[in-house]
């Protein structure tokens, strides 16, 4: 994959394939990112049915159509507001992180796959926390699973009809246990805003599904870089803090992303149409040879590193404060914890949006017991 991306900054940046057009550097994506009001992330016609939505005209119809990742502004902001400041750095659960960190790791021994033991439950049992629901980790994986390996896909949620309606049935319940009670958690900010039912569900939904699989793609994936390139040692030494920068860089959780033109664009020497899809792959535009000195070396501690698997502009994403502690905080404890002495076994996740693994075994050895 990143020949083809390294092929295609060089010969053709800016490529139609029939369908959406594509865009490889790293200056195209940043671009198109930042300018919302050139390439709009309503996708789903969320921005147009609000007025429909608030006043009860639309109560039936797939709720993840509905979140702020398919919106523009001031729709966008108005949903963005309402729970930002709860990833905010200094508002985040550190002590819990660690935690469940130093919990999960406490029980593993010599053999293990890191994703299933690890790298899946801490981030779902944050959120979760976060959230103030019950710490089903199974039950949230396979819901995660249900729409996040969707992506790009968006067809298939009419073919799982009764785990789609677990979902929303656990998402209503939890959301009616709220209303006109006091506000203590993520749950009951929803439950008690102005938003329409479905918007509600969407937004439950979308908080405590969205950093799962982004979040367990990055930390697998970076046990997999520390492992391959050498870099245990700076992490034990330096911390993981640039390293887990790097890894987002070089191994990016999610591939792309997409928009759609709000009206006719040139970029450098294409013309685009009003109502075009323009998809932005971040994984090439990460590297970029015009902007990070040789690119495909991983190097713990690049300085700078613009990289874009968070976005950027109005979308950058919501939860990126969480899943740098998160990542940070489980990659430093493993370090103190283990020597990855072999990748036994990986499985990489059958999806072109997201990166990551579904199983990724190691052999370690303890640092200390």
């Amino acid at each position: 994959m990143y020949d083809w991306f390294k092929q295609m900054r060089k010969e053709s940046p800016v490529y139609y394939d029939g369908k959406v057009w594509n865009l490889f550097k790293y200056e195209d994506c940043k671009m198109v990112l930042n300018d919302h009001k050139r390439f709009s992330s309503n996708l789903t016609g969320y921005n147009d049915k609000l007025e429909m939505l608030r006043s009860g005209k639309v109560s039936f119809d797939i709720p993840t159509r509905y979140t702020m990742l398919t919106s523009d502004p001031p729709l966008h902001d108005e949903l963005r507001n309402l729970t930002s400041d709860a990833f905010n750095p200094s508002n985040l659960p550190v002590d819990f992180v660690r935690e469940v960190t130093v919990k999960l790791l406490s029980e593993l021994d010599k053999e293990f796959d890191v994703i299933e033991s690890f790298a899946i439950p801490l981030p779902i049992l944050v959120i979760s926390k976060m959230l103030g629901i019950s710490s089903d980790v199974k039950k949230v994986k396979d819901w995660s699973d249900l729409v996040a390996l969707r992506l790009g896909r968006a067809d298939e949620i009419f073919s799982i009809g009764r785990k789609y309606l677990e979902l929303i049935s656990f998402s209503k319940k939890e959301l009616d246990s709220r209303k006109g009670k006091e506000i203590v958690d993520l749950t009951g900010r929803i439950a008690n805003s102005n938003l329409s039912e479905l918007e509600k569900e969407g937004y439950f939904i979308l908080l405590m599904i969205a950093g799962n699989e982004t979040t367990t793609n990055l930390i697998g994936n970076a046990i997999e870089d520390f492992t391959l390139y050498n870099t245990w040692d700076y992490v034990r030494e330096k911390g993981a803090l640039k390293a887990v920068e790097e890894a987002l860089r070089f191994s990016p959780p999610v591939m792309r992303t997409i928009r759609v033109t709000k009206e006719k664009v040139k970029i450098r020497d294409q013309v685009i149409d009003e109502g075009e899809l323009v998809r932005v792959w971040i994984a090439s535009a990460n590297r970029d040879e015009e902007v990070f000195k040789d690119p495909d070396s991983f190097i713990p501690d690049r300085t700078p590193n613009p990289h874009l698997s968070f976005g950027s502009g109005i979308h950058l994403c919501l939860g990126a404060p969480l899943a740098r502690l998160e990542a940070r905080i489980a990659l430093e404890e493993f370090a103190k914890r283990f020597r990855v002495k072999e990748i036994v076994k990986k499985e990489k996740i059958d999806n072109e949006v997201l990166n990551g693994y579904r199983k990724l075994v190691v052999r370690v050895e303890k640092v200390y017991s």
